[in-house]
Parts: C-alpha cells; structure tokens; sequence
C-alpha cells in the first residue's frame, strides 16, 4: 500500500514538472514576442520622428526661401549724373549812371539773382527772387523815374536796369512773359519799349520757363555793364572711368 503510494506521488510530481516547463515555456514566448513588439514600436518612432525631423527640415527651409523672394531687389547703383549747360540767350546793358551807390545796388541784387534755377514749368517772380528793394536789406538810395518820369533818389536804384536786361535776354530765349511794365520816362541802357520797370509790392517782372529744361540764371555786373546769360541744364550719366 506503501508502495502505491508513492507512486502516485511521483507522477504528481512529474506533471507538475511538466506543467511548470509547460507555463515556462509559455511565459518565454510571451516575454519575446513583447520585447519583438516593443523593438518594433520603438523604432517605428523613431523612424517617424527622423522623418517628421526630415519634413521639418524641409519646411524651413521652404520657408527659408520664401522669405528671400520676399526681400526687395536692392537696384545697382545708379551711375553718377552730371550737369551740362547750353547758353540760349544773352543780353547786355550799359551802366551809364555809374554812381556808386546805383553799381552797388545793381552788384547785389546780381549776387541774389546769379545762379537762380527756374524749374521746367515753373514762373519767375523778380520781386520774389530779390526781395524788398530797401535800405535794411542792404540796398542804398540812388537815381530812379517816379510815377510821373521824374528822377527821385529811390532805394534801390538802379535795379530796373536788371530786370529790363533780364526782359531781352527772356525775349531772345523765346520764353513766355507773364508780366511786364514799362517806365514812365523812356530809359536809354535799353531799346524803345523793352525795358521793364519794377516796384517791390506793386510791379513785377515775371515770365514762365515754358521749355524742356530747367533754366539757371547768370548775372554779372562791372562798373560799365551788366550781363544776364540764360541756360538751359541739360543732365547726362556720367560714364567716365579712371
């Protein structure tokens, strides 16, 4: 009976070895297949993040180019330009009252009307451009024609020597005169009927530069005569290299 006994106890125990291998060798699969599994996940991310880094990349660097199409053409610089001038008219006067005080005024009126640009289009204004015609701005009291052709010491006198020569030089140029006014008493530096008087606040001389161009002004004086030259700028590319 002993005997039996143990027996049995025996096969118990074999197959309860046989299980156990049995579960072990389940379990093991089990382990693998989720390592498999996990490896597989793992590099599954990782090759989505490379390629999510891969479109990243690409994206910016799209983006990159965008905004260099974005930035302005900066333009060549432009080759320096010169001024040329070409004479259209020129007139000259004689100083036949050579008072001193008359050159003077005709000398710096002349240095506020010497290099003046009217602009294409624009109109010149002789009181505008001189300014008043008194003793504060520097002009002194010399012979000129009142209202009635008397001569009166005036300041300023002296001045409708320029404007009148300004006038014929305006003339020659074929430049439209826009207001004009002659003396009272005729005045021998110019022709009959083209001089042209002038009264800061009243009279003015005044034409319109009615060419292509704008026109500069130049006006010189000595003790003998006064010259007004008339030219119109012509602006080219300057090419020339060292």
């Amino acid at each position: 009976m002993k005997k039996g006994f143990d027996g049995e106890k025996i096969a118990i125990i074999i197959v309860v070895i046989i299980v156990l291998a049995l579960l072990a060798y389940i379990l093991f699969g089990i382990f693998s297949s989720n390592k498999d599994l996990g490896s597989n996940v793992s590099k599954e991310i990782n090759e989505n993040k490379n390629k999510e880094n891969n479109e990243i990349s690409q994206e910016e660097k799209d983006k990159m180019n965008v905004d260099q199409n974005k930035i302005p053409n900066i333009p060549s610089e432009e080759p320096p330009k010169k001024e040329e001038y070409e004479q259209i008219a020129t007139y000259t006067t004689t100083i036949y009252d050579r008072d001193q005080n008359r050159v003077d005024n005709i000398a710096l009126a002349n240095t506020k009307l010497n290099d003046f640009v009217v602009k294409k289009g624009e109109e010149f204004s002789y009181n505008n451009t001189i300014g008043p015609m008194n003793e504060t701005q520097g002009f002194k009291k010399a012979l000129g024609f009142d209202t009635k052709g008397n001569k009166i010491k005036i300041s300023g006198g002296g001045l409708c020597q320029i404007s009148s020569t300004l006038y014929n030089a305006v003339l020659l140029a074929g430049l439209e005169v826009t207001e004009r006014h002659p003396h009272s008493k005729r005045v021998y530096y110019v022709p009959k009927d083209k001089d042209a008087t002038i009264v800061y606040g009243s009279l003015d001389f005044k034409f319109k530069n009615n060419t292509d161009n704008d026109i500069i002004i130049s006006a010189t004086n000595d003790n003998v005569n006064v010259t007004i030259t008339l030219k119109k700028i012509i602006t080219t590319a300057n090419n020339t290299t060292l």
